[in-house]
């Protein structure tokens, strides 16, 4: 069975499990390394049964604990060129290049990178396949690219960020540079722009499972974020099923109808 677990997800770490009947990867290893393992030991799954860590870029909240768990457990870190020259340590342990468009077979598991819009080297999303269903992980960027659009519509389960409300940003201690970058183009999704795609996916009548995912602390919350996306869906008979991904425990689980 395809399962894929919130281990944590949010500004100050994320980590999502995405687990089939042969393999198992990590999307992101922004927590520290007894957190991962402790999370996988719960589910009764050993760190050295992961097949890979995918990077969608260096910042640190999401890769804080990659380097230390490829080095301890021989599980390689993937992604492109670039942003593995930007992880520390990552060339003197295992790691393997998955270009920007390129496709990669993880055992049972086909895995596609795809662009995003963020203030990395090479920031990336991932679609993941396997048995028929379709995962996208799309976070950290400011914009929804059309590359986003593409992936996002044809997924069984999106991890889309809702990173911020816009009223508390501006109203909130940041400071204005900062302010800035967030809802910049290279910055995060706001809760409206990631409902905007939503209704998008609605119109289309499919039934999408979507996590709304990398909220922040300061300027979000979960009830403001999945109440943004409700109402944007209000009326349309949609078939999306909803949930948020917290940011500091594991929470959701979603498994793939067989």
């Amino acid at each position: 069975m395809l399962t894929v677990h919130s281990l944590a997800s949010g500004s100050s770490g994320n980590c999502i499990l995405i687990r089939s009947r042969d393999s198992a990867v990590l999307i992101d290893a922004g927590i520290g390394i007894r957190r991962i393992v402790a999370a996988l030991y719960e589910i009764e799954m050993s760190p050295r049964s992961l097949s890979g860590i995918l990077i969608t870029h260096e910042h640190t909240d999401h890769t804080a604990g990659a380097v230390r768990m490829a080095r301890r457990y021989g599980v390689p870190l993937i992604s492109n060129a670039p942003t593995l020259a930007g992880v520390t340590g990552s060339q003197g342990v295992p790691h393997e290049v998955l270009d920007i468009g390129s496709e990669m077979a993880i055992g049972d598991l086909s895995v596609r990178s795809f662009p995003v819009s963020h203030d990395a080297a090479c920031p990336t999303g991932y679609t993941i396949e396997c048995g028929g269903k379709t995962i996208c992980n799309a976070t950290d960027t400011g914009i929804l690219t059309q590359d986003i659009r593409a992936e996002a519509v044809a997924a069984d389960l999106l991890i889309l960020e809702s990173n911020h409300d816009v009223k508390m940003l501006v109203a909130g201690p940041y400071p204005w540079f900062l302010k800035r970058r967030i809802m910049g183009s290279n910055g995060h999704l706001s809760n409206e722009s990631a409902a905007a795609l939503l209704l998008e996916i609605a119109q289309t009548g499919r039934s999408v499972a979507v996590w709304l995912a990398h909220l922040s602390k300061m300027n979000n919350t979960p009830a403001i974020a999945l109440e943004t996306a409700r109402s944007a869906l209000a009326g349309t008979d949609s078939p999306i099923e909803l949930h948020v991904a917290m940011r500091d425990f594991p929470s959701i689980v979603w498994r793939a109808e067989a």
